[in-house]
C-alpha cells in the first residue's frame, strides 16, 4: 500500500507551502482515481498549442507563492521562538555565566551546576553570536548568546580565592584527537614546559618531583630504583592502594625542607610497558592533584621514554596539552602564576 500513501502525501496541500508536492513539481494536480471515472470537471481547460507556456507561467505563479508562504512560515517560526529568547544585548566587558551541562567525575549529576564561570565578553561578532573569555586567562571561544546569563558576583572587588569547577572546556583534546595530531611526533609546544640537562636531585626546593612506576612498587632498575633509594617510604606507598592511571604521593624532608614526590603509575607490572594511553590518564590525575594542591612548579625525568620505550617528544607534547589547560578543578589565589612544569633532564651525577 506504499503507493497509496505516496499519492495521498503528493496530493495534498502542505501546510509550510501552501501547495501540494505535484503542483510544484509538474504545474499541476496529480489525476486521481475520481478524475478517470467521472472526467475533467466543468471549466478545466483541455491542453492546447499554448500548452508550455501556459505550464510555465502557472509553475512561476506556483513557486512565487511557495517562496511567500514558506517565509510567512519561517517567520512565525522565529516569533515562537523568540518568546522565550534572551534579547542578547552584552557588550565588551560585560561578565556572563555559560550554560554547559557537562558530567564531571567524582559528582553526582544532582549536584553539578551546569552554568560555569565568571567568563568576560571580549566581541560581539553579531546579534546572537559573542566571543567570551574565562576570568582571568581562559582560551577565548565563540558562543551564541543563548547560552549565556549575566553574571551579578562580585569577585573582582574581592581579596578572596576563586573557586573553579573540573570540567574540561569544549576545546581540550581527548586522547583520541591528541593521539591523532601527535602520534607522528608533530610538537604541542605552549611554553609550559621547559628542559634543561642538570641533576634532577638538585631542582630547587619548590620544585616537586615526580616520576613513573609499577603498580607493584618494584623500582628495582632505572630512575626509578634512584628514588627508591633517594626517598624510601614504601609502606607509604602501598597503603595508598597504587592502581594503573593513579598518582601517588609521599612527602620528603631535605636539608630542613619539605618536598612533594609523585609516582605515576603507568603499568601493573615492572616487566610490562606502558601505553600512551595509560601515560595520558595518568599524567590527567597528576594535574588535577597539582592544581588541588596550588603546586606551581614540577621537575621531572624524560618519562616513559627510557626503558619504557615510548617516544619522549610524544610525551612532552601530551605534557604541554595536558597542563597548558587552565579550566580545571584549583582553588586559584589571587596573582598566582599559571603552573610550570620543568621538565630536567637526568645528569649522570644522579645520587644512588
Amino acid at each position: 500500500f506504499l503507493h497509496l500513501f505516496l499519492l495521498a502525501y503528493r496530493s495534498s496541500v502542505h501546510e509550510t507551502t501552501g501547495q501540494t508536492p505535484a503542483s510544484i513539481v509538474m504545474g499541476r494536480e496529480l489525476r486521481l482515481p475520481c478524475d478517470l471515472k467521472f472526467g475533467c470537471t466543468p471549466g478545466d481547460d483541455v491542453a492546447g498549442e499554448d500548452y508550455v507556456s501556459t505550464l510555465r507561467q502557472r509553475m512561476d505563479d506556483i513557486h512565487e507563492r511557495v517562496r511567500s508562504n514558506i517565509q510567512g512560515a519561517s517567520n512565525r517560526m522565529k516569533e515562537t521562538y523568540d518568546i522565550n529568547a534572551n534579547d542578547g544585548r552584552y557588550q565588551p566587558g560585560n561578565q556572563v555565566w555559560l550554560y554547559n551541562p557537562q558530567r564531571r567525575r567524582g559528582l553526582s549529576p544532582k549536584l553539578q551546576s551546569s552554568w560555569e564561570g565568571p567568563y568576560e565578553v571580549v566581541t560581539r561578532i553579531n546579534d546572537v553570536v559573542y566571543r567570551i573569555q574565562k576570568l582571568p586567562r581562559g582560551k577565548p571561544r565563540v558562543v551564541h548568546f543563548n547560552r549565556l546569563a549575566p553574571f551579578a558576583g562580585s569577585n573582582d572587588e574581592q581579596a578572596e580565592a576563586r573557586v573553579r569547577h573540573v570540567s574540561p572546556p569544549d576545546s581540550e583534546l581527548s586522547f583520541e584527537e591528541f593521539m591523532s595530531l601527535h602520534s607522528n611526533g608533530q610538537k604541542a609546544r605552549y611554553g609550559v614546559t621547559r628542559e634543561e640537562s642538570r641533576d634532577l636531585f638538585q631542582a630547587p626546593a619548590d620544585f616537586c618531583l615526580a616520576h613513573c612506576v609499577a603498580a607493584d612498587l618494584r623500582m628495582s632498575r632505572g630512575i626509578a630504583l634512584t628514588f627508591k633509594k633517594a626517598f624510601g617510604q614504601l609502606e607509604e606507598l602501598r597503603r595508598q592502594r597504587p592502581e594503573v592511571g593513579r598518582v601517588l604521593q609521599i612527602t620528603a624532608a631535605e636539608q630542613g625542607k619539605e618536598r612533594s614526590v609523585f609516582y605515576l603509575v603507568t603499568k601493573q607490572l615492572s616487566h610490562h610497558k606502558p601505553t600512551y594511553q595509560t601515560v595520558w590518564d595518568t599524567l590527567v590525575e597528576l594535574r588535577d592533584v597539582l592544581l588541588s594542591q596550588s603546586i606551581s612548579s614540577l621537575a621531572i625525568p624524560k618519562i616513559a621514554s627510557g626503558l619504557d620505550g615510548l617516544d619522549w617528544r610524544v610525551i612532552r607534547s601530551m605534557l604541554e596539552e595536558i597542563a597548558q589547560r587552565e579550566d580545571c578543578g584549583l582553588l586559584l589565589l589571587p596573582d598566582l602564576p599559571m603552573q610550570e612544569w620543568a621538565i630536567l633532564q637526568v645528569s649522570s651525577q644522579a645520587r644512588g
